[in-house]
């Protein structure tokens, strides 16, 4: 395979590209696939200009800005996906590189104990990470805790080295460099415990309607960038150092040989772990009852570019 990931040459040095647009959930390994595709020539390969718009970008914020025509495809967790259907929009999964997500609620050095937790960092309270970390504290009836927005991982990450809050909820990457420079404790790996859909990359009904070609090329580029992820170590971790921005050499090899094992080789989403958060919202949501993965889920894009040997 040639650096561009094709397998089939280079795109036409002559042909313009077709821009396309793109926000990023999160600054996380878990939501690298579109910058590792861009940097190793996955979407050039398939003749697109991919265009990172927006980087942090989570939870309703990032929905609000996909289904109103801010960008055009997104990387993030399903749970803002299925809340803005059950809100009357139109988002739609198109494909998983993980089917859970690989998200942990940490301690700060000390805390061992769930019972000794008063404050803990997510990205916001209605995202991905808030609901998560709300439906783990639930559980545990730790109803006096209270969920502080930080906005981004990186800023989890600090507030918990310094030990502003008790604990945070961060992806495996955080994880891995935390416990070693840190002394962060795992509480609960929420991606076992809950069982949801992990990250996701999304677009809306009515861009893949009038565009069925383009979605197809997306996730055909996204593809060919998991399997470089997979194979290209040397390659990848240069560009997963640069995107994430906190680690080392040595820390981005060990988070890329994490990911390696768990991005999917045929990534689909978990029909079950979208139907376990839409169950989470039937006490918010009447209609959440009626609704199945279908309603937010389509995987005929990512199946004929199986098909066609991405």
């Amino acid at each position: 395979m040639n650096k561009n990931g094709s397998g089939h040459g280079g795109p036409d040095p002559d042909a313009a590209l077709t821009p396309v647009t793109l926000a990023l959930g999160l600054r996380s390994t878990a939501q690298s696939l579109g910058v590792i595709g861009r940097a190793l020539g996955t979407f050039a390969a398939q003749g697109l200009d991919l265009q990172i718009v927006r980087e942090e970008t989570a939870g309703p914020d990032g929905v609000a800005g996909l289904i109103g025509g801010e960008f055009q495809f997104a990387e993030f967790g399903s749970v803002p996906v299925v809340q803005a259907a059950l809100d009357g929009h139109d988002p739609l999964i198109v494909m998983a590189a993980e089917k859970l997500a690989a998200l942990h609620l940490l301690g700060r050095n000390g805390i061992t104990d769930p019972a000794r937790i008063s404050t803990v960092g997510v990205l916001s309270a209605a995202g991905q990470t808030g609901f998560s970390a709300s439906q783990i504290l639930a559980r545990w009836g730790k109803h006096d805790a209270t969920l502080v927005a930080l906005g981004t991982y990186p800023a989890i990450y600090r507030a918990l080295a310094d030990g502003r809050i008790d604990a945070g909820v961060l992806t495996a990457d955080y994880k891995l460099a935390g416990e070693v420079a840190f002394g962060f404790c795992e509480l609960a790996d929420l991606g076992q415990a809950l069982g949801y859909q992990g990250p996701v990359l999304a677009t809306t009904r009515r861009l893949a309607a009038a565009q069925p070609g383009l979605v197809k090329k997306v996730v055909t580029a996204y593809v060919r960038a998991i399997r470089l992820f997979k194979s290209e170590s040397e390659q990848v971790i240069p560009v997963l150092q640069r995107h994430l921005g906190f680690v080392d050499a040595t820390q981005a090899a060990a988070i890329q040989r994490f990911y390696a094992r768990r991005f999917q080789d045929r990534p689909a989403a978990s029909r079950e772990g979208i139907q376990r958060v839409i169950d989470s919202f039937r006490a918010r949501y009447p209609g959440a009852a009626d609704m199945s993965p279908a309603a937010v889920y389509e995987e005929m894009y990512l199946e004929s570019a199986l098909q066609e040997g991405a």
